[in-house]
């Protein structure tokens, strides 16, 4: 049994801890989002490419998409893409989060970037992912060169690098600069 003294510095704890949590709501990163992370939201695409939805209870949310790339052709011949569905402005910081878990081979180098949705499919930023045979968080992030409006950037994984089986988790792409 606590001390009575021990057990009103606790309450005063507690107490401080619930009046101050409300003044962090403002950092509250889901009013970063802008984009559905929802493993539902990816759009894949390519003939040289098979996809599944999978259980895996080691991701974020238990369900994720294994996708498999035969490697051959570009790179770009197969991917998974995600829409952004909120206005960009010229100077805005932009986070894209994926989770990603290399199969077959245990590592695998993927392709990210923030693009334009139409031809020539001009990247905004990119890098690359580097995927272990463990679940990561791995992101590409960068400042908005001009203004996009709503629907007209995605962010892709470019699935067909080498012959290789990955799964693909939610996917997130933040606006660091304001919130929604």
């Amino acid at each position: 049994m606590l001390p009575l003294k021990s057990l009103a510095v606790l309450t005063g704890i507690a107490t401080a801890l619930v009046f101050t949590l409300p003044a962090r709501a403002d950092d509250d990163i889901t009013k970063r989002l802008i984009s559905n992370p929802n493993i539902g939201s990816w759009q894949i695409y390519g003939a040289t490419q098979t996809n599944k939805k999978i259980k895996d209870p080691a991701v974020q949310g238990g369900n994720a998409i294994e996708a498999s790339a035969t490697g051959v052709g570009d790179s770009y011949a197969s991917a998974a893409q995600v829409e952004v569905n909120q206005k960009i402005v010229k100077g805005d910081h932009i986070v894209c989060a994926v989770w990603l878990k290399a199969k077959s081979p245990a590592t695998a180098t993927l392709h990210g970037r923030l693009q334009i949705n139409a031809a020539p499919y001009t990247a905004v930023m990119e890098g690359d992912l580097n995927a272990t045979d463990q679940w990561q968080l791995l992101t590409v992030e960068g400042d908005a060169d001009q203004d996009y409006d709503k629907g007209k950037l995605v962010f892709v994984v470019h699935l067909n690098g080498a012959k290789q089986t990955v799964d693909l988790g939610p996917a997130f792409v933040l606006n660091m600069s304001r919130t929604y």
